[in-house]
């Protein structure tokens, strides 16, 4: 009799474990718990989570395609048992046959959408894993419970179907490593020691784009100065033109008051027009070079303007790139 009863207990401990199931993860989407939530909402973020479900290879489940097989009073009962309930979430389970219940909530409080998901098994109707968010607005809701099902997505497959087994180390394989062609010896000459191997660093290539200026935004202003001088140049210009004609026209017929004021006048007002002038050039130059001058290296053109007694000079020294 001790004989038999220890190879019953023998047999029992060695019978082999319940085989877990084979093929993606079963998981029936159950009616949402929505509180004053639209309609057309609802059906929008059902469908979305059993597209992200189908997407993540698990095999979904509808409610709708279950109750469509029930008779009419076991399909009253069962939507209207409550889903956080182990015994109707037993209940969802045996007739979808289904791994998982999935539970969403849905509700619109006064500063936006809170949306939630749960997991349930099944087999006893225990809580799986849940996440909520709060706050949500309608336009980034479907967003939101992405989010939420990246989350308890996976933490479902760890507590259902446990974790996968690491890979073995025999199947990864060895690093490689690359040997330098030896170099040949010349006869007379010995061989050159090097370490073996040596480790050459490679330094990445860098797209260096060439910059803008920094003197470009203020171009503007010795390019203003510029114009506002050859406005300046122009009306001293046209003040010594008249100072001229009045003196080239002077004569028995119109005489002349004060001709050496009237000369002196014309001289500055000459003087002053081709100074005006050329700084106004100056100015325009000096306004191109710094829009068109490259930030490195640095510009070194100065402009140069100077009057005479015969005309203004306006010229540019240093080193062009």
């Amino acid at each position: 009799m001790l004989i038999s009863l220890v190879a019953v207990l023998t047999v029992l401990t060695q019978a082999p474990a319940a085989p877990q199931p084979q093929g993606p993860m079963s998981v029936l989407i159950a009616p949402p718990d929505a509180t004053g939530v639209p309609a057309h909402v609802v059906e929008f973020a059902q469908e979305h989570v059993a597209d992200q479900l189908e997407a993540r290879g698990l095999r979904v489940i509808r409610i709708e395609n279950v109750v469509r097989k029930l008779p009419a009073t076991r399909r009253r009962a069962l939507l209207r048992c409550k889903r956080t309930e182990a015994p109707c979430l037993q209940w969802l389970g045996t007739v979808s046959k289904a791994e998982v219940i999935l539970v969403v909530e849905l509700g619109q409080p006064a500063s936006g959408y809170r949306a939630g998901v749960r997991t349930y098994a099944a087999k006893d109707g225990s809580l799986v894993s849940e996440k909520f968010a709060a706050d949500a607005v309608e336009d980034r809701l479907l967003d939101t419970l992405t989010q939420l099902l990246d989350t308890v997505v996976p933490a479902t497959l760890r507590a259902v179907r446990g974790l996968p087994p690491p890979p073995p180390i025999d199947d990864v394989p060895p690093p490689t490593r690359v040997t330098r062609p030896k170099e040949p010896v010349t006869p007379g000459k010995g061989p050159v020691t090097q370490d073996p191997d040596p480790l050459v660093p490679v330094r990445p290539v860098e797209n260096v784009a060439s910059a803008p200026s920094s003197l470009r935004k203020w171009a503007w202003l010795p390019a203003a100065g510029g114009v506002a001088l050859a406005g300046v140049g122009t009306v001293f210009y046209l003040k010594a033109k008249d100072r001229f004609d009045t003196l080239d026209k002077g004569g028995s017929d119109i005489p002349v008051k004060d001709s050496e004021a009237l000369v002196s006048s014309g001289k500055q007002a000459q003087t002053v027009s081709r100074v005006a002038f050329g700084l106004g050039a100056a100015g325009l130059v000096a306004g191109a070079v710094m829009f068109l001058w490259p930030e490195d290296p640095p510009a070194n053109v100065v402009p140069t303007a100077a009057a005479t007694s015969g005309g203004a000079l306006v010229g540019l020294s240093g080193t062009w790139p």
